[in-house]
């Protein structure tokens, strides 16, 4: 089993309550790493397919938030969430994600 499946497994497994406070809080953590892809100071972009990927991202975390409130989110749905965040080709981005990951999984404790 990988990481990835790992913490997969681990969000599942979660009581419902504590999957829309997880979700909720790495929903808010993903427009922090969308930042990321941000010109300082400016209304410019660096990155701006790293903010599309970002928000790809956040319409999958999202999702998985609005139908676990509707009580319609199926298991493998939840699973998929940690590869849908962790599981990134740009090894920047991957870093981001982790982080944003961990932050969130910190705040059930």
């Amino acid at each position: 089993m990988t990481l990835i499946d790992e913490e997969g497994a681990w969000f599942a497994a979660l009581a419902d309550r504590q999957k829309l406070r997880f979700l909720s809080v790495l929903g808010h953590e993903l427009t922090v790493v969308g930042r990321n892809s941000y010109r300082p100071q400016t209304e410019e972009l660096d990155k701006p397919a790293q903010l599309r990927r970002v928000n790809e991202v956040q319409h999958r975390v999202l999702a998985c938030l609005a139908q676990l409130l509707a009580g319609t989110c199926a298991p493998s749905f939840q699973r998929s969430i940690a590869e849908v965040v962790l599981q990134q080709s740009d090894a920047e981005l991957r870093q981001l994600m982790a982080y944003a990951w961990s932050f969130a999984k910190e705040r059930l404790a």
